[in-house]
């Protein structure tokens, strides 16, 4: 079960992502949420993407970061490749999970009066160069990205560490507020346990660092949050979020 999941992620080729970079940056600001999900995908099922990702997020201080690229109501990206190929990421995660309001980010560094104006302004200052530097990260080895001793495959397994160690936490995150949901609104006394039964197994899971057991876990628990939360939106985009984390932990 685990290495069919796991092999649906793609082993090379940075195509697809691209691709997705183009439709981001050509599409209407309407669209533009559903692109940003599409492009996130891109990088999940790549292995060779998700790598360089780990890489870039390895030591990276996103809230200091992002501070620090603000002056005057504008934002302005590192000078720095790697630093601003972390942060756009953070940002269109956190677009995509609802952390941060796409309309307000726009209007509030990336004014004009029309929002597909100032969509277009966002996608040719935050996400072309972003997907240029991407192309030009992904040809690197990683000695040239100031990763030292690689060893002799140029692997990412030296990095992957300190990202995984975040991943399980957002993923423990995520299980928590799951629970909660389900103890405000479940109303079935056996529903309710049977869920959080499911929800506890997997946090064990999680804790024991057992990725067969994750990925087992995760799958039960996203059968029974499809069976009971499947038209909430909420609940549904957490779960995504967990799927993403939980993935990327048992790599």
């Amino acid at each position: 079960m685990r290495r069919n999941y796991l092999e649906s992620m793609k082993s090379d080729g940075l195509g697809e992502f691209l691709s997705a970079c183009e439709a981001l940056k050509n599409c209407k600001y309407v669209l533009a949420e559903g692109k940003i999900t599409a492009l996130l995908k891109s990088i999940a099922d790549n292995k060779q993407l998700y790598s360089m990702f780990a890489v870039s997020l390895y030591g990276f201080d996103y809230s200091r970061t992002f501070s620090a690229c603000v002056n005057n109501g504008t934002f302005v990206l590192p000078s720095d490749q790697k630093k601003a190929v972390a942060l756009v990421f953070r940002i269109l995660l956190d677009i995509d999970s609802g952390k941060i309001e796409l309309r307000n980010f726009l209007e509030a560094y990336f004014y004009s009066p029309m929002i597909n104006e100032s969509y277009a302004r966002f996608c040719l200052e935050i996400i072309t160069p972003f997907q240029s530097y991407c192309r030009a990260l992904f040809s690197q080895p990683l000695t040239m990205q100031g990763i030292p001793n690689p060893g002799a495959e140029n692997t990412y397994s030296q990095v992957n560490d300190k990202f995984r160690i975040d991943l399980k936490t957002d993923a423990l995150d995520c299980v928590a507020t799951l629970i909660d949901i389900a103890e405000n609104t479940l109303t079935g006394a056996i529903e309710s346990a049977e869920y959080t039964a499911c929800l506890n197994g997997l946090t064990r899971a999680i804790n024991s660092g057992d990725y067969e057991n994750i990925i087992s876990a995760y799958l039960g628990v996203k059968y029974a949050v499809a069976y009971f939360f499947k038209s909430t939106k909420t609940v549904m985009d957490i779960c995504k979020k967990l799927e993403y984390d939980v993935k990327h932990m048992a790599g």
